[in-house]
Parts: C-alpha cells; structure tokens; sequence
C-alpha cells in the first residue's frame, strides 16, 4: 500500500501540473474553460480586456477565412498569431487564484463533493493498486473492497476523511498538516483492519514482519506515506479538486449523485451483510430466513475467493518477509 499511496500522491501532482499548463496555454491564446469563466464573472483586468480582444478576433478572422476558403487566409497565415504576454498570463492566473480562494472561504465541501471524491479516489486507488501488484509481482489480482463495482474503500474512506478534517488546515503550517494526516491515515487503518478481523475474521493486508511495524496494520512507513498523502492533498489537491467540482448547477447533477450514493451505500451494506453471512456458515449457523438463503447462494464461499483475492478469512495472512 505503500507504494500506492505514494503513487497516488504523485499523480495528484501531475494532475494539478498539468491543468496548470492547460491553463497557461489557454491564457496565452485567450480561450479554454478557465478564460471563459474569468470572462463571464468579470474578472479579466481591465488593462487586459484589449489585448485579449485582439486576440480573439484574429483566431476568429482566421477561423472564418480557411471555413470559406477565402484567399486571404494564405497571407494570414504566413502573419504571426498574436499572444498574451507572459506577465498577462500571471494576471489571468492571480485572477482566478483570486476567484478561487473566495469560492473555497464561501464554502465547505458537502455530500455532493464526498461522494465524488470517494468514488474518483476509491476507483484510482483500486486500479493503481492492481498496476503495482502486477508491476512488482507479475500478478493480476483483483483488490475490489466490495460486492459490486471497481470500488477499494479504504482509499475512497481515506480521501474523504483528509478532506474532512484537513479543510480548515489549508494554510496551517506544513508540519502541523503532515503530523495529522499521518495520524489519521494510521488511525484509519488501524479501525478497518481490527473491524475486518473482529467482525468477520477477515484480513485484507498485514504488515507483520515488517521492521518498522507497530501493530498488524500500521507500521511507521505508512504513517510517514498517510503523512505525504496529506499534505500534498490539503496543499495542492484538495483546493483545485473542489474548486472543479465546484457546486451542483443542475437538477441532472444532484440526480446522478444521489443516485451513486444509494447504490454506494447499498454496495456496502451487501458487502457487509456477505461477510456476516460468510461468520455464520464458518460457524455452523444455517439461513434462517429467505435474505439468508438468497446470500447463501449469490455470495457464497467461491464467490467471495473469486472477488476478493487480497482477503483471508478465517485465518491469518502470511507475515511480510
């Protein structure tokens, strides 16, 4: 997990690298989302509106001469496009750093923000996860955490529980943000992996063996790695990420949210209810009613070996070594 916690923080960076390059290419050429956006709330600086005009007008006056084929549009095109400077493009960019921090003051994340970054987080940590099993073992193993869809919910749990937390600490002190991230990452491990165990004598990871173990589902590396994933989410992640998502414009957004967070929330609990289910039979306890038998047979033990191949139940895993 290590590793792909790791990885995960690095693609937040090259995820918010890259928007700002679009960004910057947008700004120089005066068009994409961001431009737009600045340009409808108004915030493009007056001393600016010129230059930007000039520029959209002569993207458009080519645009129209090669749709008409007109003979101008040879000799336009040997002319150089003209271009936002570079200290123009810094003001469109302090413009909408501008924006945006008065968006995020205004607001704090809700439902609708929760549980799209549950699902983003919970999808990307569960196909990286299977990428670095099979970089670094050869092995093609499924780590889906529930009964239906390509969720790993201890990543999804984690991304939501740091932005939970870490929103009022987006401008405190680097340390003080790495310190309780690192906590909270340990400490969400540390309750899944006891509530897997004593719930369901399941085991999903351990790192027994490890040197720097502290418990069987914490050691020092992963509070350090809990630790980076924080800061770099509550630093440079979590603002642009929220910020995107922005809030819910329409009706069909609100629907389709609502309704992955009821097949969410259904997803977990026949995921809790197979492994309930999975105690029972282990133990000798036959169905006693119809939702039993049907579980009995749609999640029985060959399903539960099949879907969840990281897992263990009923015995320990292998120490590290």
């Amino acid at each position: 997990m290590l590793n792909v916690l790791l990885i995960l923080a690095f693609f937040g960076l090259v995820y918010v690298a890259v928007q700002h390059l679009a960004r910057t290419l947008g700004y120089r050429s005066a068009r994409g989302r961001s431009f737009r956006k600045l340009v409808h709330r108004g915030k493009v600086p007056a001393d600016l509106t010129e230059a930007a005009d000039e520029v959209i007008i002569d993207r458009q006056r080519r645009r129209s001469a090669r749709k008409h084929h007109d003979p101008a549009y040879a000799s336009l095109k040997t002319q150089p496009k003209p271009r936002l400077s570079t200290e123009q493009v810094q003001a469109l960019r302090e413009a909408r750093a501008s924006v945006r921090e008065d968006f995020l003051e205004h607001m704090r994340p809700g439902f609708y923000h929760y549980v799209i970054i549950f699902i983003v987080a919970s999808v990307a940590g569960l196909i990286l996860e299977m990428v670095w099993m099979f970089v670094s073992s050869g092995r093609t193993e499924l780590r889906v955490g529930l009964v239906w869809g390509p969720f790993s919910p201890l990543y999804g749990f984690g991304a939501c529980l740091l932005t939970m937390v870490l929103w009022n600490f987006r401008t405190a002190p680097r340390g003080q943000v790495f310190v309780l991230s690192a906590l909270l990452g340990g400490g969400l491990e540390q309750t899944t992996g006891m509530l897997m165990e004593n719930l369901f004598h399941a085991q999903s990871w351990t790192y027994l063996g490890l040197p720097d173990a502290i418990t069987q589902w914490i050691a020092w590396r992963f509070i350090f790695a809990w630790g980076v994933i924080g800061l770099v989410w509550c630093r440079v992640v979590m603002p642009e990420v929220i910020y995107r998502i922005g809030e819910p414009t329409t009706r069909a957004q609100v629907v389709i949210v609502t309704v992955m967070t009821v097949l969410l929330i259904v997803d977990m609990l026949a995921t809790v209810f197979c492994f309930y289910r999975k105690a029972q039979r282990d133990a000798g306890i036959p169905p006693s009613n119809p939702v039993d038998a049907y579980v009995d047979a749609r999640f029985n033990d060959e399903f539960i070996a099949n879907r969840f191949q990281n897992l263990v139940v009923g015995q320990d895993l292998e120490p590290n070594k």
